[in-house]
Parts: C-alpha cells; sequence; structure tokens
C-alpha cells in the first residue's frame, strides 16, 4: 500500500524537490497545488493520505488551509499535514501543531531535517520504504 500525497506550494522548484525526495520513500504523488484554495479543492477530491503544504501562498495561505484540511479529516481520518516552509520555527508552528500538523520542516532542506521526516513519517506510515 503506498501513502498518497498532496504537495501544496507556490514554487514549482519546491514542489519537485518535494516530489523527488518522498517518492523516494514510497509516496505516490497524487496532485500538486499552487495555493491553499486549490488544496482544499484537490484535497476533497483525491482525499491524499499526506499533505505537505508551504505558509507563503498567494490567494489562500497555508495558516488557513490547515484548519480547513482538520474540519475535512473526517472525509479521510488518516490524513496528515506535514508543513514544509521557509518560515523559520517561532510561534506559527506551535499553532499548525496544534491544529493538528505531524511536523515544520523549515526550507531549505538539510540532511538532519529529512532525516527527521523519515523518522516521522515512519511512525505514521509504517508502510513506506524508508531505510
Amino acid at each position: 500500500m503506498s501513502v498518497d500525497l498532496l504537495i501544496v506550494d507556490d514554487s514549482p522548484f519546491a514542489r519537485k524537490l518535494i516530489r523527488h525526495h518522498l517518492e523516494r520513500y514510497g509516496c505516490r504523488v497524487v496532485g500538486e497545488a499552487e495555493n491553499g484554495a486549490q488544496a482544499v479543492a484537490m484535497f476533497r477530491q483525491l482525499h491524499p493520505d499526506l499533505v505537505t503544504l508551504d505558509l507563503m501562498m498567494p490567494a489562500v495561505d497555508g495558516i488557513d488551509s490547515v484548519a480547513a484540511f482538520r474540519t475535512m479529516r473526517a472525509e479521510n481520518p488518516r490524513a496528515a499535514i506535514l508543513v514544509v516552509s521557509a518560515i523559520p520555527f517561532d510561534k506559527t508552528r506551535d499553532t499548525l501543531l496544534a491544529e493538528g500538523a505531524i511536523g515544520y520542516v523549515v526550507k531549505p532542506f538539510t540532511k538532519y531535517s529529512l532525516n527527521h521526516v523519515r523518522m516521522r513519517l515512519g511512525r505514521i506510515f509504517p508502510e513506506l520504504h524508508l531505510y
């Protein structure tokens, strides 16, 4: 069983990097969105298991999207949100984790941050190929 992934980021380069790393772990990218409004619509349509979510995007940003995803989890209770943002850790991180995000990774990625993602995803999705 694969983990269906929705990548949400306004940067095509960031989406490509996220795709590259998470496909290596066994995720299957089912969609990509450039902003939160697209992401919410795609979440309803695709029911992904995992959403990577940038915070600073045009239209609806990632912060507003987290609350929308939380209310839609009834459609897919397994769904998890991983925030991937250039905004460094601050009180926003704690708020998003309290809203239900499983983790917060700062861009640009480092070996340490990717290892953190790998370990966190392994606990939530044991079917991934993380070794």
